[in-house]
């Protein structure tokens, strides 16, 4: 039997419990060699744990890895959870070629029974074994891709057939996937182990793996959490509870903490006693949250849905509290090397759509690296450049091998061109916001050149405005330059007569303040928008278009970048709101009423996704506007005033009375099977 360990110095004496325990409960065994990876552990604590062994006749090969991190060659984020962890994805290289199979065990484990029958257990095709876990998060899931019939397993013990997970190339497809969530996950590599191997797992009877707080669940509320735990049965959940093989203490109630009531703390506390860390006082101070725990756990033997709701409250700021206990020293490292702490641990994804950018895209790339804020990742997509833009990518790519990554669109399926349903810019966004999540999203344009404190200021708006799972967004004001940097105008605002206060649905539905280079998301809009629509005039209106009706929107009033104007601009800023703007508006009618008939596809668009969730005075408020099209002029004006459909000037707003074609949708026929209620969004009927 080849077991296998992670540790580093703080987990020592656990492991060293759990190890003395896999020794006592398999002394029949005459084989058994355990491997432990080590992030640290000092030398002599090395010295007691293999005189330890030694004492059962048991040999201890180490494998030093010291800084896990060098082992990416990307940045990660393991958002409190100790980095140690991370060491199980490296297992097919890091144990001789000679060893085909292993039990990984989490330091946190102790064995009650002798494992031979586990190990021994039939893999079929399968490349690991391991319990269920139906209590994790429904975002978790979501995160990494599981639908609701697929089990999540916890990765505390797993029994892995190292000959098909190196034939498979496991390792290469766990980084890969990590380095395309952004070195980051809620469970770090147990996420990106059901992620990854997701229909490549036998699942394990919960005796092999038991949560020592799942005494407490019912077969039922287990059930009811995932219903894919139907799988084990209510007579192994029972047996699990009464003779358990491994038990894990992964929840707060630990036995190494002081005032702790766990039902199981007997069989660490005797495991303990047979180290040489036996009579090492428990952790003292938080006495008073063991009792409020353990009293937690029998409300939900009386009412589950009480536990779940506490759970959902609370869970993640538990994570979060064990964060800042843990990356204490990170933070002071961070300090030391001069970086900002100002922003915590946050992660920040800009994302960068190119094509035909060679001119311009270096300077930006440039000005995004030297931001004030660290840790900031770039996620680039070339929607088919042949100036050369792709080669500069190419080479940025090389020298910030953990900060900037190529994920150049694929034109199929929801992402494919659609002319100007979606024009290809705006596809170009929504193709990036799918690739990666991020607690703030920024978007950029290959042209613009960034201030140095641009992030710093948008995130700093953000930490004051936003709310809980709410939907936030932050943008700003730029400088209006010109293709040499010159200035044309301080404020894009003040040039376009533009009021970015103006950020109501209705003043929305008509004009859009929100300049897609100067926006930051929060990860509740990020998921809100990732989908591109049936129909949007481009991607900054419709994100503009959901935080209104769902989140909340704020404006830094003060320019953060420059707003470079050249030939290849897609939009461009416009000197608005005079006569002279609206003589060359009539110039090019037929461009006018073009756009109109796309802002009101957009908003269709928006009714048919959204329309659901609206409130009944948003319904009527989209309502009304979709139907403008259909009014006389003297019925428009009294909907624009009624509804306040308002431009940024009164000659805009006025002007639409007479500049809205009277065809802004183009007719639609009843596809077979398709829902006329969604169809009312296109009519305004």
């Amino acid at each position: 039997m080849n077991v296998v360990y992670a540790s580093n110095e703080n987990y020592v004496r656990h492991m060293a419990a759990s190890m003395v325990s896999l020794f006592e409960q398999n002394q029949k065994r005459r084989k058994l060699t355990v491997y432990v990876f080590s992030i640290g552990i000092r030398k002599e604590s090395q010295m007691l744990l293999e005189n330890m062994a030694g004492g059962y006749g048991r040999r201890i090969r180490w494998v030093e890895l010291g800084d896990i991190r060098e082992q990416f060659d990307f940045g990660i984020d393991t958002g409190g959870f100790d980095v140690s962890t991370m060491a199980r994805l490296f297992v097919g290289r890091l144990l001789p070629a000679q060893v085909q199979r292993v039990l990984y065990l989490d330091c946190d484990t102790v064995v009650v029974r002798p494992l031979g029958r586990l190990w021994n257990t039939d893999l079929g095709e399968n490349i690991i074994g391991a319990v269920m876990e139906p209590t994790i998060y429904q975002a978790v899931r979501q995160e990494i891709g599981l639908r609701d019939s697929e089990p999540y397993i916890n990765a505390g013990v797993l029994l892995i057939d190292l000959r098909r997970w190196r034939e498979s190339g496991a390792e290469k497809k766990l980084l890969d996937f990590y380095r395309k969530k952004g070195g980051s996950l809620f469970a770090c590599d147990q996420d990106i182990i059901n992620g990854v191997l997701k229909g490549q797992i036998c699942f394990l009877p919960p005796c092999y793996n038991f949560f020592t707080n799942y005494r407490y669940f019912s077969y039922r509320e287990l059930v009811r959490q995932s219903k894919s735990y139907r799988a084990v049965g209510r007579k192994r959940l029972i047996q699990a509870k009464r003779c358990p093989a491994i038990l894990h203490f992964a929840g707060d109630e630990r036995p190494w903490v002081a005032g702790n009531f766990n039902h199981y703390r007997k069989f660490y506390e005797r495991a303990l006693e047979l180290t040489p860390w036996a009579g090492t006082p428990r952790e003292g101070g938080r006495e008073a949250y063991m009792l409020a725990y353990h009293l937690m756990n029998y409300l939900t033997v009386l009412c589950p849905p009480a536990r779940r709701l506490i759970s959902k409250s609370l869970g993640m700021r538990a994570v979060n509290a064990r964060k800042g206990r843990r990356n204490g020293g990170e933070k002071e490292q961070t300090k030391q090397s001069g970086g900002s702490t100002d922003f915590g641990k946050e992660q920040i994804l800009v994302l960068l759509a190119a094509y035909q950018g060679a001119i311009y895209i270096a300077e930006q790339l440039d000005s995004i690296l030297a931001q004030t804020v660290p840790r900031i990742r770039i996620l680039i997509s070339d929607d088919g450049s042949t100036d050369g833009t792709r080669e500069i990518l190419e080479y940025y790519q090389r020298k910030y091998p953990g900060q900037i990554r190529l994920c150049h669109r694929v034109k199929q399926g929801i992402f494919q061109d659609r002319d100007l349903e979606v024009p290809a810019p705006a596809m170009n966004f929504f193709w990036l916001l799918s690739q990666e999540e991020a607690d703030y999203v920024l978007l950029c344009d290959q042209d613009d050149v960034w201030h140095p404190q641009k992030v710093e200021k948008l995130l700093a708006r953000m930490h004051e405005m936003e709310e809980e799972n709410v939907p936030a967004l932050v943008f700003s004001d730029m400088e209006v330059v010109d293709a040499a940097l010159n200035r044309i105008s301080p404020s894009f605002f003040a040039y376009s007569q533009c009021h970015p206060e103006r950020t109501s649905l209705s003043e929305i539905l008509v004009e859009n303040p929100v300049t897609g280079g100067t926006l930051m998301m929060n990860r509740f809009l990020q998921r809100l928008v990732t989908e591109p629509p049936k129909a949007c005039f481009m991607h900054d209106w419709w994100i503009a278009l959901c935080a209104s009706c769902f989140g909340r929107i704020s404006c830094v009033k003060e320019p953060l970048s420059q707003y470079r104007q050249h030939g290849g601009n897609t939009l461009g800023a416009r000197h608005t709101g005079s006569m002279e703007d609206l003589w060359e508006r009539g110039r090019r009618q037929k461009e006018v009423e073009e756009n109109y008939q796309r802002m009101f596809q957009q908003a269709a668009a928006f009714g048919m996704r959204f329309g659901r969730q609206l409130s009944a005075s948003q319904k009527r408020i989209l309502h009304e506007f979709l139907a403008l099209p259909r009014r006389t002029a003297a019925e428009r004006l009294l909907s624009i005033l009624k509804y306040r459909y308002f431009k940024s000037s009164c000659l805009q707003t006025l002007a639409q009375c007479a500049t809205i074609p009277g065809t802004a949708l183009p007719e639609r026929k009843h596809a077979p099977g398709k829902n006329k209620g969604e169809e009312k969004w296109l009519t305004g009927r």
